[in-house]
């Protein structure tokens, strides 16, 4: 198998486990995206990146975006993170449709993407993140009851909890795209 390594960003922990199941389930590298600069990854074959989402938005997706003349001779595959279950359609074109924002064609064709559910512990979330939710939520509850999406409905019903949807068996059409290069 051809040097494989796994790089993430995470905020709150979610992105972290599940970058560090999939690095130890194909025996590679793994590296925090802080600690780590695009030379570093030369060596590698396939990078794996992951990353939270929030507002739309990957977290750490500059690595890839502002160093993909360098890494475009690579297998690249990117997983996203998040609370939007992505067994539904509806939320994952919402993340296309972020992803499409900083991603251009070219990249669009070259990088396999995944999405993982994620978690999220009110508790734990920034100053920023508890504000935000928390007026998301407040738009929510004054959206017309019938209009209100399942996603719509989980949240309300969640707002202040602690959630959590990883699985570990959600990693495994990842694993097997890797395996098949």
């Amino acid at each position: 198998m051809k040097k494989i390594v796994v790089v993430y960003q995470s905020k709150y922990g979610a992105t972290r486990k599940y970058a560090k199941w999939i690095a130890k389930e194909l025996s590679c590298d793994l590296f925090n995206g802080k600690d780590i600069k695009a030379s570093n990854l030369e060596p590698y074959d396939t990078i794996i990146l992951g990353g939270g989402l929030y507002a739309g938005g990957v977290n750490g997706i500059k690595l890839l975006t502002k160093n993909f003349s360098c890494f475009s001779h690579k297998n690249l595959v990117l997983f996203t993170c998040g609370l939007a279950d992505p067994s539904n359609t509806v939320n994952t074109e919402n993340i296309k449709k972020g992803l499409n924002k900083v991603l251009t064609e070219e990249m669009q064709e070259k990088i396999k993407v995944f999405h993982l559910r994620g978690a999220m512990d009110y508790s734990k979330l920034s100053p920023l993140h508890r504000t935000m939710m928390a007026l998301v939520c407040k738009m929510t509850a004054k959206k017309d009851r019938d209009s209100l999406t399942d996603e719509d409905e989980e949240m309300l019903a969640s707002y202040g909890k602690n959630v959590d949807f990883i699985n570990i068996e959600t990693i495994l059409p990842l694993i097997n795209y890797i395996r098949n290069l």
